[in-house]
This record gives C-alpha cells, sequence and structure tokens, in this order.
C-alpha cells in the first residue's frame, strides 16, 4: 500500500484521536477535520475503536499493496526531514533500504538519514521500518530494542511474508 501524501500546512478544529489495529499492534492517529498531525504507537492493550472514515485507508494495509491511498498530514520537519521523508516513501511494501543506500540517493549520510527516520511523526504512512542498518535492522521511532524494535521486526515479517 502506498500513501499518496498531500502536506497542509495548517490544521484547526476539535481533535479525533482514532485507533487502528495493524499486524504489529495499534497506532493512535490524532486528526483534525481530516488532517492527521499525530501517529503513535500504543503500547497499551488495543481498544478497538469507533468508527472514522480515516480507518479505512488503514484496512489496507497488506490487503493490496499496490493501492495508492490518498492521505492528509499536517506539514512538520525541516525540508531536509521531507527530502529524507519522500525517499522512504519510495521504498516498495515488503521490502527494505539501508540507511546508507539512502544516504547515498540524497547525497547525505546515513547518520543524518537515522535522525531523519526517528524524527519521522508519522510511522507506517511514511515507512521509515523499512530502512535498516548495513549489519542489522537499525533502530525504530528512536530505539533500538524492546517493544518499538519489536514492532519494526513485525512490520518487516508481515510485508515479507505478504510479497511470497
Amino acid at each position: 500500500m502506498t500513501f499518496i501524501i498531500q502536506w497542509i500546512e495548517n490544521s484547526a478544529g476539535a481533535e479525533d484521536v482514532i485507533k487502528i489495529n495493524t499486524p504489529a499492534g495499534q497506532l493512535v492517529l490524532t486528526s483534525q477535520q481530516g488532517v492527521i498531525n499525530k501517529v503513535e504507537w500504543s503500547l497499551d492493550e488495543p481498544v478497538y475503536a469507533q468508527h472514522h472514515e480515516l480507518q479505512r485507508p488503514f484496512e489496507q494495509y497488506g490487503v493490496n499493496p499496490n493501492k495508492h491511498i490518498n492521505i492528509k498530514l499536517l506539514k512538520q520537519g525541516s525540508a531536509y526531514r521531507h527530502k529524507v521523508w519522500a525517499e522512504l516513501c519510495k521504498i516498495p511494501f515488503g521490502e527494505t533500504m539501508t540507511y546508507f543506500a539512502l544516504a547515498q540517493k540524497i547525497d547525505s549520510s546515513a547518520r543524518a538519514v537515522g535522525n531523519a527516520c526517528r524524527d519521522n511523526p508519522y510511522p507506517v504512512i511514511i515507512p521509515c521500518h523499512r530502512v535498516v542498518s548495513v549489519s542489522g535492522k537499525g533502530g525504530y521511532c528512536g530505539h533500538t530494542d524492546g517493544v518499538f524494535m519489536d514492532i519494526k521486526t513485525q512490520l518487516l515479517d508481515f510485508e515479507a511474508n505478504y510479497k511470497q
């Protein structure tokens, strides 16, 4: 599944909190008037959430990896971060790329790419889980072990198994 991102400069209004069940756990999305402004992994027990229009695109995760989903995200981060995140979005479902290889594509360093991945406010939508180190899995959401690495492993395994 590929998200076609429309970057929105600002959003206003009441916040909606949407809980999405994924093969790796529950994501919590915060949005205002259909613009997602934050995505986080819930480390609590999954709660089956209310129905919300933003849940529909995520129900397609893994069902049809060739499907393109239009989504609105609140623009955050520097121009450099957006450059890295744009490249992350080009990594196909079920495939990985090393921090080093991605850095070479954008004339940067692997460490800078890793920092941009760590600062990704939209995990799964901007698939930073698909970036790995040359000697292992690397990190995920700023962690190199623990529950976040378990989530990264589950996402990578799910996508790889789907492709088979």
